[in-house]
Formats: C-alpha cells, structure tokens, sequence
C-alpha cells in the first residue's frame, strides 16, 4: 500500500482545537518499524491500532511498544511551504537504527511516524510510511532516507 496520512492527522490539522495532540515541528514526534502482519489503514487513528505487541517488529536489540528503543524521535523536523509545486511539507533528517536484528529478526513492511503521548490508546497516528520491497532485519543497519523537501520530505498536503 502506498505512504499516506491518517484521515484524523489531516482533520487535526485543519481545526486547530483545544484537544489537538501534536504539533508537527515542535512535539517529539516518533517513527516506528512494522510488520507485515499490519494491515495499513487510513482509518485508523491511534498507535494501539497496529497492536505494538503483535505488529510493531519484535528484533534484537530493540524494545517495542510504548517507550520502546524501537520508537526513534525525529530530529531537525521542520514544516515549510514549496511553491513549486505547491504544497506544505514535512521533513525530518533521515533516521537510522543500528545493528537492527541478528538472534530474532522480524520483516520490516511499514514505519509509522506517531506522536507518544500517555500510552499506545492516547498516542495518535500520523503517517504510515510504505517500506518497499519488504526488509527483513539480519544484524546490520537500517536507514529510511526521506524525500527531499522539494520532492515532498517525510510528507506533504498539495495546494
């Protein structure tokens, strides 16, 4: 399935309420490894929907779940404007997690970038990155390298 938003990160950012849960370039945003046995849906809202003891990859070296060292923050992340060809992006530097697998390894389908904030039920959804061709993990490292900010960065709403 390709990269989209969540349908309830885009409505969050057009009301602006109270009970928004995150601000893109100024929150600690996060970004965790998926599995193949989540299946992908624009719909769903919080991280408790891709099960973090299920979905969420299970490797050496690595915690999953609320708080876990699988979940990395984004750094340098930042929200700008391209007029050409019009849309608002976000982007972030390209993230790596080290020596990623080896004893237990797991097939890394999707990243999901959230925003933790109490628990996994409190902690919303933003993007769901597609990872294509499937990765298994083996020991070594693995990079996602984002989209140049020209080229719409992490992701990006068109004008």
């Amino acid at each position: 399935m390709p990269s989209f938003w969540f349908g309830t990160s885009i409505r969050d950012m057009f009301q602006r309420e109270a009970t928004q849960a995150w601000d893109l370039d100024g929150d600690t945003i996060k970004i965790t490894l998926i599995d193949a046995g989540y299946t992908p849906d624009k719909d769903h809202d919080f991280a408790d929907d891709f099960v973090s003891s299920t979905n969420e990859c299970n490797v050496t070296g690595y915690t999953r779940g609320f708080g876990g060292t699988l979940r990395k923050a984004l750094a340098s992340k930042a929200v700008t404007y391209e007029t050409t060809p019009n849309y608002a992006v976000f982007d972030a530097a390209d993230i790596t997690w080290t020596a990623i697998g080896g004893a237990t390894n797991d097939t890394i389908a999707t990243a999901v970038v959230l925003k933790e904030i109490t628990n996994d039920a409190a902690s919303p959804m933003l993007l769901q990155l597609d990872v294509s061709p499937d990765v298994t993990t083996n020991g070594g490292d693995f990079t996602i390298q984002f989209a140049a900010v020209a080229s719409g960065g992490i992701g990006y709403v068109a004008t």
